[in-house]
Order: structure tokens, then sequence, then C-alpha cells
């Protein structure tokens, strides 16, 4: 059975001796609060990084491995990707743009200098 994040939560500070009280208080819970916190199954990311810098353990190391959000991450980078390459485009064809602007405007100088 897989390991729930509030019960790696609660192993990773008995393993640094951080009582329920302490934890709950460095993310604005009391201890009970703090241990019906520990039950959820989605816990706010703010939540964690605040007991993260106060346990001094990254808590959200541990979706790292959830293939849910190794999809969404890879999702996102190729969503990024692909506005990169669409970004890519863009500006090539707003260099021929100009280069050609640039080619008309020596043109209609030099018919300028010809008059």
């Amino acid at each position: 059975m897989e390991e729930t994040i509030g019960k790696y939560i609660q192993k990773n500070l008995r393993f640094k001796g951080i009582s329920n009280k302490d934890a709950g208080e460095s993310i604005g819970l009391s201890e009970s609060a703090f241990e019906k916190f520990l039950t959820k199954d989605d816990i706010l990311v703010s939540r964690l990084f605040k007991l993260s810098q106060f346990a001094e353990i990254n808590f959200i190391k541990y979706y790292q491995d959830k293939e849910p959000l190794k999809a969404f991450i890879q999702g996102e980078i190729n969503d990024i990707s692909q506005k990169l390459d669409f970004a890519e485009i863009l500006l090539k064809k707003n260099d021929l743009i100009i280069e050609n602007q640039v080619k008309y405007i020596k043109e209609l100088e030099e018919k300028l200098k010809n008059k």
C-alpha cells in the first residue's frame, strides 16, 4: 500500500523529533488541527512549503515521483516547447518582413536621389 503524504510527513517529523504541536504552529494550526491535516489526501503546497522550511525537510519531494504530477509537468514542458517553436516561427517571419522593408526603403531612397 502506498504511503500517504500525511504518513510521510509524520514519519519524517518523528525522525527529527518535531512534535505535532510545533509543526502545527509553524503552519498556523493547533495540534489537533495539525493531526487532522495529516489525514488529508490533498495538502496545500503553501502549507507543505512552510512545513518544509520549518522542519528543514523537503516534503514537496514526496510528489516528485507521482505519475500524475510527472504527466502534468511533461504536459507543461510540451506546451512551453510548442509556444517557443511558434515564437521562433514568428520571429523568422518578422525578420523577413524587416529585411523586405529595409530593401524597399533603400529602393525608395535611391529613386528619390535620382529625381
